[in-house]
């Protein structure tokens, strides 16, 4: 009767006490809101499942346009980690946010090219007003929009210095963000665009026709900070994972560039 009494105890103990450890291991649970450029959709969700997989804290992000983004943060968005697509809206936080430089960190690379849908027979061996008519025809390009959006920045850029961009700019579909010219040409309701690189690898839904020189644009960076003044324990340990080996093997699998 002692035995089985002292078993019975023992069991109780075990039990309460589990429930007291997943309790307590809840209770250190937090949430980690990040704003990304959209063209980070796929790797930066990969890193996200791997992390939530091993951690209690749920993390959730909103990917769009870099400037949509930053204004956002801008107008109070409680979000703890920004991943901008260029330089020119994380530093327009800076000014708004001064602590976001003390973590300022450049976290990857891209270049562009010129994309058409899988089916499409284009090719281009160079770019110039002749082949991009021919490629185009009655068609519009998809580029980001060039006024704020980073991909368009780095596509009028390109455009300007190929001597381009004043025969083809009114054959230009200036869109909100990378994902949505991606979409375009995916569906077929364009002709070509420009993307980044990392946006056609792995796409069997579009080809690459044409490699735009990167001395064409500036270097494309992507940089992350964060926006707290105080930083909750998970947001600063989620914001180095994404600097660490496996995050940097992700990246490189979906076709950035890491530095």
């Amino acid at each position: 009767m002692i035995t089985i009494f002292k078993k019975k105890w023992l069991m109780y103990i075990l039990v309460i006490y589990g429930f007291n450890f997943s309790h307590n291991q809840s209770s250190y649970a937090e949430d980690i809101l990040i704003f990304a450029a959209s063209s980070l959709a796929l790797p930066l969700q990969q890193i996200i499942n791997t992390y939530q997989n091993k951690k209690p804290h749920r993390v959730r992000v909103s990917f769009a346009a870099s400037s949509t983004l930053a204004r956002q943060i801008s107008r109070g968005a409680p979000a703890d980690i920004y991943i901008s697509a260029n330089q020119r809206w994380m530093d327009f936080l800076i000014k708004e946010h001064p602590v976001i430089a003390q973590s300022k960190r450049k976290i990857l690379s891209n270049n562009l090219v010129i994309i058409a849908p899988t089916n499409s027979y284009l090719i281009a061996k160079n770019i110039n007003n002749k082949s991009i008519s021919n490629i185009l025809g009655d068609s519009r390009m998809g580029i980001g929009d060039p006024d704020h959006v980073p991909l368009g920045i780095y596509s009028r850029q390109a455009l300007t210095r190929l001597n381009l961009w004043h025969p083809i700019k009114n054959k230009l579909a200036r869109l909100t963000n990378a994902r949505a010219v991606l979409t375009l040409v995916e569906r077929g309701e364009t002709k070509a665009g420009i993307v980044y690189k990392s946006d056609a690898h792995f796409n069997k839904k579009i080809k690459v026709i044409f490699k735009i020189p990167s001395t064409t644009h500036d270097q494309i960076n992507y940089w992350a900070a964060l926006t707290r003044a105080i930083t909750p324990d998970a947001s600063n340990h989620f914001f180095n994972v994404l600097f660490d080996q496996n995050s940097k093997d992700i990246f490189k699998h979906y076709g950035f560039l890491v530095n």
